[in-house]
């Protein structure tokens, strides 16, 4: 099953995505779990360059384990995330292909 996790940043978002540290450490993480993420990035302001929060579609079973997920990154565990909104998200088209 795919769950959409849509994170907002939080009031430290600035400060936090600066260190350095913190952010190999959310990218290895990421890494960590590949096997559970159809996709991720990262969301920008509508100048595409400022990072206002971050999006990831995790194929797992339930809610539950997407919000499981989301609270080992070491991201959220700095307090980066701010407001978070997970849904089930029904696939139509996935890389450019078809559901069947």
């Amino acid at each position: 099953m795919a769950w959409l996790v849509i994170a907002e940043d939080g009031p430290r978002g600035p400060e936090l995505r600066a260190d350095k540290a913190l952010m190999a450490a959310m990218w290895a993480w990421e890494l960590s779990i590949r096997d559970r993420v159809l996709a991720a990035g990262s969301l920008r302001s509508d100048d595409g360059l400022t990072p206002v929060g971050s999006l990831m579609i995790l194929d797992v079973a339930t809610r539950d384990d997407a919000l499981a997920l989301i609270a080992g990154d070491p991201a959220t565990k700095a307090g980066l995330r701010g407001e978070v909104t997970v849904r089930f998200w029904n696939r139509a088209i996935l890389n450019r292909e078809a559901a069947g």
